[in-house]
């Protein structure tokens, strides 16, 4: 069986979709744990590896790559090309693309937004190595409440034309990256809806949609780190301690 190794963490909705791909194409990975709140991101070896001190990295022998999408197109075009998570056609291709693309200016930039906001800058100790640190003053919070919304409008219409994100057939990398960075979501409050609840209700083909993608093989595998963290944080929630 072909091996990589993978540095990240299980909270980390890229670092997942990299490890999916992963157990979809049936590639094992030697997975090497990156504490950010230890600062293990911005030591000279981390650096070294990729120097905007962030994750996923992918190490396959002597090469090197970072950036999600970057790894998981990889993966697919060195070791199983022409799967249908990655299509050979052009254009089949270029609607994965195309959702991938539009992931990060949109879904990601307004979800992960609120909930390191929200959640994740209040659970952790330290966030001065984490890119947050920025984010949290330099982006204002209408913006990303804005983003999200816009997020799921877009893709509660285009779940209206197809089962999946670009097909009816069979989930794509951009399944794959767009529901790793919805998950993420469910550390919101359960009683509100968005942008700063996850009572998706107002969403039924989006809430369709993720409840299929939980059942694609290596779905609690990968997410098994943050459904406790989203139990955890429905707890000091309940307490009034978040």
């Amino acid at each position: 069986m072909v091996s990589v190794t993978v540095f990240g963490s299980y909270i980390s909705q890229p670092t997942r979709a990299v490890l999916w791909t992963c157990h979809l194409l049936k590639i094992n990975v030697d997975f090497q744990k990156v504490d950010v709140g230890k600062g293990e991101n911005t030591t000279r070896e981390y650096l070294d590896l990729n120097p905007m001190a962030q994750f996923p990295v992918l190490k396959d022998g002597d090469y090197v790559l970072w950036e999600s999408h970057a790894i998981m197109r990889y993966l697919c075009n060195k070791y199983s090309d022409g799967t249908t998570l990655y299509p050979s056609s052009p254009q089949e291709r270029g609607k994965v693309d195309q959702w991938l693309d539009w992931k990060h200016g949109f879904l990601r930039a307004g979800g992960a937004g609120i909930t390191r906001r929200r959640v994740m800058s209040k659970l952790m100790k330290d966030i001065s190595h984490h890119s947050m640190r920025y984010d949290l003053v330099e982006i204002p919070e209408e913006r990303e409440a804005r983003l999200l919304l816009k997020s799921l409008t877009i893709l509660e219409t285009q779940l209206g034309k197809t089962r999946f994100i670009t097909n009816s057939q069979s989930p794509t990398l951009a399944d794959l990256a767009l529901v790793c960075e919805f998950e993420q979501l469910f550390m919101l409050a359960a009683d509100l809806e968005p942008p700063f609840g996850c009572d998706f209700s107002k969403y039924p083909l989006l809430s369709q949609w993720v409840s299929n993608m939980r059942l694609v093989d290596g779905h609690s595998t990968t997410h098994k780190d943050l459904s406790n963290a989203i139990k955890l944080v429905a707890k000091l929630r309940k307490q009034s301690k978040l």
